[in-house]
Order: structure tokens, then C-alpha cells, then sequence
């Protein structure tokens, strides 16, 4: 449930029956971060239990909003908080096979690998993953999870929900050039490619193919239009938005490149991107349950490649599903793969229908 203020938001939660195994995830609109504080020192003071992150966008059927808040009220069997180097075992009380693991997660720390990792050691392959990286509009680090606690940067949290979830994700982005090997990275720096600067490689590309002269000032305005997609073992590519420079000329993206990974520069037109939109949909509600919820975790740059036409993706799924779409605009994607391992995606529509019976 969307509210636009905070004390809309404090009335309906105070008429709230939530029992002791239940607690609340609240999705905030990056506009409205400066109301965190006071809304973990509101639920402390009620002794209710919450978790949630702050993001560039919060969805709500064909609309995006940068202020506000998304509520959702859940049953959990386990919400942990995964800080890196601090970690203790994830420990459910009970079976989990067939949940559903929420995941929020800092979208720009350079460890988000190793925090989903993190957790995917702990639960494996019996839950389905959905989530997405929490942040604002303007990519610039700051504190961006929460719980009871308080407000985390570099930092992820887990809400471990009984219900099942069928999901499906797509990216619609498609070869431009390579295949391309990464000889030498650092978590989500890509140093060279094929032992060359990997930014040297891709300019020249890029400005073969716009035929601009690219600059290092300019490089974000025009890498949001071609990201990389690494090669998985089944052919399928995982796409990775480059989003930064290091001083050294290096490639910084949301989430790791693996070195020794095999990696292609992408393109992509409003046409394929909203083909992509209406297969995950398609394929998400060919399975989906008598009664569902519709939550879509889908990319800030993919919102920012799109534009005005951004619109036109929402109304692709909104008007497939029985009910109405929530979500957020994400700085990185979480799901499933078909095999069961998490996996973080960058420029992508995640579409889960989570099973309300």
C-alpha cells in the first residue's frame, strides 16, 4: 500500500493488527529519506518489528514516485541483517523449502556480491530470491537499508517469507560487439579487457558505433545506453551497468565482473526493452497462483534509458496482471536463476507474483 506522507502512513499503521511473527517492509521513496529516522524511532516506540530500504522510485501500478512510502505486511519465519565481516549464520527455526527470501541490499556497495553470496551460502537453493539494490536517484553512496536498528550503508537484509513465489526476469538488451575476456578486475572494477584498458576498448566501440568522441566527463550519460552482459553457462547473459571512472580510468559497475569472465558491450532501443517487459509478465502469470501479489524490482538506468517511455513498460505488466503492480526503480536486480542460485542482475525487469492463499 502507497502513502505519499509520513503521518498517513503512522495512522494506518497504528490501526494495524500484526501479530508477533509478522512485521512490515517499508519501501521509501529516495525524496522522502529524511524521514527514516523518524520512522524507525515511530515503529520503536510501538514495538513493531520492520525492515525496508530507500530507493530512486517506488512503482505503483503504471505510476513511479520519488516520495513517499510502500508498505507491505508479512509472516516471517526469519529478517536478518547482513553486514560484511560481522556475519552470523542464518539460522531459521524452521524448514524453508519453497519460501521466498527478500532481499534488500546497498545497490553501490562494491561487496554486494558477497553479501548475496552471504546469504545464499547460509539458505541455498530451496528458497526463491527477490529483491533489489537499495539507493538514490543521483548514485552517490550514503546509508540506504534499515531496520529497528537503524539506518545501514554497506549492508543487506534478509526477510525470509513462508509463501511461494513464481518469478521471472528479462533485460532485452542485445550483442553490440565482442565476446571480449576480463583479465584483470576488483569486485565491480573491470580493469582491462583482452590485456588492454578496458575504458580504452569500449570507447573505441562506442564511438564506432555513435560516432561521438567519448570523454571520460561524459562517460555515464552514454554508458547507460550499452552496458555489458556477461556469458553464463547456459548462454543467457547478465547484464552489468557501468556507471563510474576510477582516477586510473577503469570501469566501475553496479555489482561484480568476475575476471576471466567473457563479456559483451550491449545495445538496446525502446522496442526490445519493451518486448522484454511483456515476456516477463507473460511468462510470470502462465504459473501464476488464484491470488497473488505483483512486486517488480526494475532498473534505475533502464527507467533512464526509457524516459518519457518508462511509463509504457509499467502499463506492458500492470495491465497482464489481476492485481496492482508495487515495486521500486532498483540499483541492481536480485532473483533466482532457473538452477536456484542468486544472482544480481543490472538493467533488468524482476517480476514476482508472491502467493497470498
Amino acid at each position: 500500500m502507497y502513502f505519499e506522507g509520513i503521518l498517513e502512513l503512522q495512522q494506518y499503521v497504528k490501526g494495524l493488527d500484526i501479530s508477533e511473527d509478522e512485521q512490515l517492509m517499508i519501501l521509501v521513496g529516495d525524496q522522502s529519506s529524511e524521514l527514516v529516522n523518524t520512522l524507525i524511532t515511530f515503529m520503536n516506540r510501538n514495538r513493531i518489528n520492520f525492515f525496508g530500504g530507500i530507493f530512486p522510485g517506488l512503482l505503483v501500478g503504471t505510476e513511479n514516485h520519488r516520495k513517499g512510502f510502500l508498505l507491505e505486511k508479512f509472516k516471517s519465519v526469519l529478517t536478518t541483517m547482513i553486514i560484511p565481516d560481522l556475519v552470523e549464520p542464518i539460522q531459521p527455526a524452521q524448514d524453508v523449502r519453497g519460501s521466498t527470501a527478500i532481499v534488500i541490499a546497498d545497490g553501490l556497495s562494491s561487496r554486494m556480491k558477497e553479501l548475496t553470496d552471504t546469504i545464499y551460502d547460509n539458505l541455498g537453493p530451496e528458497v526463491t530470491y527477490l529483491g533489489g539494490g537499495a539507493g538514490y536517484y543521483d548514485l552517490q553512496p550514503r546509508p540506504c537499508v534499515f531496520n529497528n536498528e537503524g539506518l545501514f550503508e554497506d549492508a543487506a537484509i534478509v526477510s525470509i517469507i513462508p509463501n511461494q513465489t513464481v518469478i521471472e526476469v528479462k533485460h532485452g538488451w542485445e550483442r553490440l560487439a565482442g565476446p571480449f575476456t576480463v583479465t584483470k578486475s576488483n569486485e565491480n572494477t573491470m580493469m582491462e579487457l583482452d590485456f588492454q584498458n578496458a575504458f580504452e576498448v569500449y570507447r573505441a566501440i562506442i564511438e564506432q558505433e555513435e560516432g561521438i568522441i567519448l570523454y571520460s566527463a561524459d562517460f555515464f550519460e552514454v554508458a547507460k545506453d550499452h552496458p555489458f552482459g556477461i556469458l553464463k553457462t547456459d548462454n543467457e547473459l547478465i547484464v552489468r551497468d557501468p556507471i563510474d571512472l576510477t582516477e586510473y580510468d577503469e570501469i566501475v559497475c553496479v555489482a561484480d565482473v568476475p575476471e576471466n569472465s567473457i563479456i559483451y558491450v550491449l545495445k538496446g532501443d525502446k522496442s526490445t526493452l519493451f518486448q522484454s517487459s511483456i515476456e516477463v509478465v507473460e511468462e510470470c502469470v502462465k504459473n501464476a497462483p488464484k491470488k497473488y501479489k505483483p512486486y517488480l524490482f526494475d532498473c534505475i538506468s533502464r527507467a533512464m534509458f526509457l524516459q518519457d517511455h518508462f511509463k509504457s513498460e509499467l502499463m506492458n505488466i500492470q495491465e497482464k496482471l489481476q492485481y496492482q503492480l508495487e515495486g521500486a526503480l532498483s540499483i541492481g536486480e536480485i532473483a533466482s536463476l532457473k538452477n536456484g542460485m542468486i544472482e544480481i542482475h543490472n538493467k533488468s525487469t524482476v517480476l514476482g507474483l508472491i502467493n497470498t492463499i
